[in-house]
């Protein structure tokens, strides 16, 4: 049985300068996209379709993705600001159209039940198993989606604010709803993020975040089709408008669809910033020091025994 993993690679880093998946942390130059996709084969995902640019194709296959041949079926997209048409669009643009239309772009190359993540994030052993075990419990259904919840402790940036998803669950597990804080940070040892009048805001420590880590049936495609439809009529001319997956799921839960939140106890990492890449490195080594990862991850030959 094929389980499919997407990864959402297309969108170039602009505050961390440069393409971040192509950075290496590991003590081999292994990208935090190599840790990955060494824990989703690990967690048993047969096949990953990446989502990049044609502008950076030839350098992500040399570089990247040929690390994974022979231990995935490995498929591409190809998400591009010219993906819309040119007379529903501000010829101007020069950003991508957002995750919800990157994932939109895997359409045709998916039947099954898949999950998706960004490229950027460390999301740690445990967050793909639950992903891969939750998406075998939907298999041959429809309407089922979940995403992966993190805490919100286990998210922040040790170079200062983040944005994150503040989720809202009610009490059978359901998402109400995402909402984006911007400038998310510790203050005094708490976390917190400066509000609409500019004074900071207290967040609880383990408030439930989206770290665009999701588990769909193939059916969701449907739905984002008519709502990046309809978000391209209405803001197709924006210069800077795009249609994010949490914003996608926001307007879906409000129609009645329900979105299962799973609770990850991972700790996330990701390169927000230059100055997180030291850090980075010293929490991989330490990984690689408890057993989590071998020092040269792609030269074992079968991932799945390892």
């Amino acid at each position: 049985m094929t389980t499919t993993l997407v990864v959402l690679a297309a969108k170039m880093g602009n505050k961390y300068g440069g393409l971040k998946q192509l950075e290496g942390i590991g003590p081999n130059g292994e990208t935090i996209l190599d840790y990955s996709m060494y824990d989703a084969v690990n967690a048993g995902f047969n096949k990953v379709v990446f989502v990049i640019s044609k502008y950076f194709e030839e350098e992500f296959k040399e570089k990247i993705s040929s690390r994974y041949e022979g231990k995935i079926k490995i498929e591409y997209a190809f998400q591009e600001v010219e993906s819309v048409p040119d007379e529903i669009r501000n010829a101007k643009r020069t950003l991508l159209w957002g995750s919800a239309h990157a994932m939109l772009m895997a359409k045709e190359l998916i039947n099954e039940p898949f999950g998706v993540i960004n490229a950027t994030n460390f999301y740690q052993r445990e967050s793909f198993e639950l992903l891969f075990n939750n998406l075998q419990k939907i298999r041959n259904t429809s309407g089922h989606h979940f995403m992966i919840s993190f805490r919100l402790a286990n998210v922040l940036a040790e170079s200062g604010g983040v944005t994150r998803g503040i989720c809202e669950v009610d009490e059978n597990g359901e998402l109400v709803s995402i909402v984006d804080r911007v400038g998310v940070e510790r203050i005094g040892g708490d976390p917190m993020f400066l509000n609409e009048y500019n004074k900071w805001e207290q967040l609880d420590e383990n408030a439930s975040i989206s770290m665009n880590m999701w588990g769909f049936t193939p059916d969701i495609f449907k739905s984002v089709t008519r709502s990046f439809n309809a978000f391209i009529i209405q803001r197709g001319a924006d210069l800077k408008a795009e249609l994010s997956i949490p914003h996608f799921i926001n307007e879906m839960v409000q129609n009645g669809m329900k979105v299962k939140t799973i609770n990850t106890p991972a700790k996330w990492m990701g390169l927000v910033s230059a100055d997180d890449r030291i850090q980075v490195i010293l929490r991989i080594n330490d990984l690689i020091r408890k057993g989590a990862y071998p020092k040269k991850i792609f030269e074992i030959t079968n991932l799945q025994n390892t």
